[in-house]
């Protein structure tokens, strides 16, 4: 017996070592300072794209910073700057589908939509400072920020435990699909989404008591000519956009794809507050590699000259985060947002644009596209 013990003893270790450095994703996206430290010998390593990560790592985002990775799953988990995350556990067997993830919210924020452990009915969750979050659903956001965490659902459900054992229930078949639990524990729930995510809809106002029972907002929908008849653009962007956001496989393809891809306007739909438009052309360069849109342009004319948007971005998971850096409609200068997204294996950016005069707003355009190679 004594003789047994070393063994048993032994054959733990190499099993908490094993599982320990499991691959528990790839890196996709790596931008700035993102660090990854092994929770079992404390070694730090700078995290690149393509990069491996591992169960009980901690990974670190720092200034003006994010991350993004594929899980062995096929779940993703999108980091925002000066976020820690650590990966307690994250087992995912290929052969059978099944498995099992934990992850904790140390610092900062996190952006996820779960992959096939939760889709066959495996356990994952989320820790949280306030509390242990269970996902039932498949897109969802967390936000830390001083003592305060922030929830969005945009796809699914989620379950929050809170230390008290009471349970905040959001997303689907839900009153609510998003919270915020304040430094004292309170819990105030909205349908809207606040300040503190991408989306920035619009502030979770706790003496707003109206504000639980309004419902969310809806984007404005754009009037646009007819190309193709009887079709509303926008909807059918929203459509293509829960489709992609749902597919880890479009994600892995991101990941693989290398070099500088150029893709130009193969169809579009295009309305102007000051009359016909003739005469667009949209383009847009792809850097697969560093995960970046360095270059794009958008040029059209209407009755009241040429307008012109310049605007680069980021590859974000499988949408593009794209800015507007510059824009002019003759000699006015103007300012707007485009909006795209992957589809088709990336042979096709389907996604909208907005533009309108700085100084007279009721000057505008805007319209829906398609981009190919």
């Amino acid at each position: 017996m004594k003789h047994l013990l070393p063994v048993i003893t032994t054959l733990l270790c190499v099993s908490f070592y094993t599982q320990a450095n499991d691959p528990a994703g790839k890196t996709i996206l790596a931008r700035g300072s993102v660090l990854a430290v092994d929770g079992s010998s404390e070694q730090q390593r700078q995290l690149q794209r393509r990069d491996t990560v591992f169960g009980v790592d901690r990974i670190t985002t720092g200034e003006k910073s994010k991350a993004q990775f594929s899980m062995s799953d096929g779940g993703l988990i999108a980091l925002k700057e000066n976020s820690e995350l650590n990966i307690a556990n994250y087992e995912f067997d290929d052969n059978t589908q099944q498995g099992s993830a934990s992850i904790e919210l140390l610092k900062g924020g996190l952006r996820s939509i779960s992959g096939v452990i939760k889709k066959n009915g495996g356990s994952y969750s989320v820790k949280t400072p306030v509390g242990s979050i269970g996902i039932r659903g498949t897109h969802f956001e967390v936000q830390l920020v001083e003592g305060n965490v922030f929830l969005a659902v945009w796809d699914g459900a989620i379950d929050l435990t809170l230390e008290n054992n009471s349970v905040v229930s959001l997303g689907d078949n839900e009153a609510f699909s998003f919270a915020q639990i304040t430094a004292s524990g309170e819990v105030l729930k909205t349908t809207r989404a606040a300040r503190v995510f991408d989306q920035n809809i619009v502030t979770i106002d706790p003496k707003d008591d109206n504000e639980e029972e309004t419902e969310q907002a809806s984007v404005t929908e754009v009037e646009v000519n007819a190309f193709e008849a009887d079709t509303d653009t926008m909807d059918i962007y929203s459509e293509q956009q829960f489709q992609t956001v749902s597919s880890a496989s479009l994600v892995d393809q991101i990941a693989q794809r290398q070099g500088v891809f150029n893709y130009e306007a193969s169809s579009f739909n295009v309305n102007s507050s000051v009359g016909a438009v003739t005469d667009f052309a949209m383009t847009m360069a792809v850097d697969f590699d560093n995960g970046t849109v360095p270059d794009g342009e958008i040029s059209f004319n209407d009755a009241g000259g040429n307008w012109y948007a310049a605007y680069s971005g980021l590859i974000n998971l499988s949408e593009l985060d794209l800015a507007v850096t510059f824009a002019s409609h003759g000699n006015n200068k103007a300012e707007g947002d485009v909006d795209a997204i992957f589809l088709n294996d990336l042979d096709n950016i389907t996604g909208n644009f907005n533009l309108n005069e700085i100084n007279n707003p009721d000057v505008n355009a805007s319209g829906s596209f398609k981009l190919e190679p």
